[in-house]
């Protein structure tokens, strides 16, 4: 399985980070060779948004799974949205310890749901709310394509 594991550093002996969206690496480690591509999050320092973008990166990088201290909501959606299993709870030490507790499985898990409708990039929204959600907008969405 390809998991990714938020981290500090580009390697094994990196220490891990805590958070998803801003972690400054992304370890896609394959859990049986333990071959470990390195991905620098460059959507770490995004004022908003990096969660989402964080998600397209690894998705890309074929993650089939994360590891992490904590996931945002909009994160989470967007996880959901393309299929990627969720654990969170990692602690702050190496890399190479948080894989080997995930290889014994001390990580409870998220199974993500992938659906049509709500997969990453499927569609796009603009909302014309009247702001500090008064719950007053009209939201419009649109398929791409469509």
């Amino acid at each position: 399985m390809k998991l990714c594991i938020t981290a500090t550093g580009p390697d094994l002996d990196s220490v891990t980070d805590l958070s998803f969206g801003r972690a400054p690496w992304l370890l896609i480690v394959d859990t049986d060779s333990l071959n470990v591509e390195a991905v620098e999050n460059s959507s770490a320092a995004a004022r908003q948004g990096a969660g989402i973008a964080a998600t397209q990166l690894i998705v890309d990088h074929g993650a089939e799974a994360l590891l992490t201290g904590r996931v945002g909501p909009k994160a989470r959606a967007a996880l959901d949205a393309a299929g990627v299993r969720i654990y969170e709870g990692l602690a702050r030490e190496p890399v190479r310890e948080a894989l080997q507790r995930f290889k014994e499985e001390r990580f409870s898990g998220v199974r993500a749901e992938k659906t049509a409708s709500t997969a990453v990039g499927d569609s796009r929204c603009r909302g014309r709310g009247m702001g500090r959600r008064q719950g007053m907008g009209q939201g419009q969405c649109m398929r791409r394509g469509g």
